[in-house]
This record gives C-alpha cells, structure tokens and sequence, in this order.
C-alpha cells in the first residue's frame, strides 16, 4: 500500500460523497472513492499483488472514468470520518482499508482486495 502522510489528515473531516467504480467487462469493484471536502480519497486494488493502494487526489475526472467503470453511489449521507485503519496480513503486505465514521450508528467501511478485486462491507458497530 502506498505511504500516505496526508492520511490522518482525514480524521474529522467530511464524506460529502462516496461511490463504487466497478469493471466494465466483469463487474468487478475496482476502486471506492471518498470525496473528502475538497480532495478524493482513492482505494484501488493493484492486480497483480492484491494490495489495496490509497491515493488522495486534489482533483478527479469524473467523466473519464465513467468511460472506464460503471459507477454506483455507496454513500448518500455526509459524515465525519471517525478512524482510518491500514490492514496487514499475515504474510507482511497491505490488503485492507477500513473507515469509521463519527456517527451514532458507528457505521463502518471494510475494503479487502482479493483475487483482483475489491470486497466491500459496510457494517454498523451498534
């Protein structure tokens, strides 16, 4: 996974929009984006190790990439980010990105990269 130092920049800041950006031709999840006030936060997956790679992008070309993927909204609700967690596995690489979000229900954003593709779960902690 890419070394990010403006991650826990993230912290406290606000998810105005979150959406999926699935493969054309398998349908596969790609990437998840977080439009994170004024920046993107990207978690793609790189194909051939299966790691998740994070990008935080000032801009994005919305229209070029919906020539690319199919896109669908995860996320209709503004909310804080609470956490950010970089997982490892066993075998010493990064396959996973979770997200907390500062809000009553503790709602929860799990991304694992797995056979080229991207697992997502979202889940609520109470």
């Amino acid at each position: 996974m890419q070394s990010i130092t403006d991650l826990d920049s993230l912290t406290g800041q606000e998810v105005r929009q979150a959406f999926a950006l699935h493969d054309l031709q398998f349908g596969w999840l790609q990437q998840v984006i977080f439009q994170v006030e004024e920046a993107y936060l990207v978690v793609s997956v790189e194909e051939d190790s299966d790691e998740i790679i994070l990008s935080i992008l000032t801009e994005l070309d919305v229209e070029a990439l919906a020539g690319q993927f199919s896109r669908t909204q995860i996320a209709n609700q503004r909310k804080r980010i609470g956490w950010l967690w970089r997982m490892t596995n066993s075998r010493g690489y990064d396959d996973g990105f979770q997200v907390e979000f500062d809000d009553r229900e503790g709602t929860n954003v799990q991304l694992i990269a797995e056979a080229s593709q991207i697992r997502m779960t979202i889940f609520q902690r109470f």
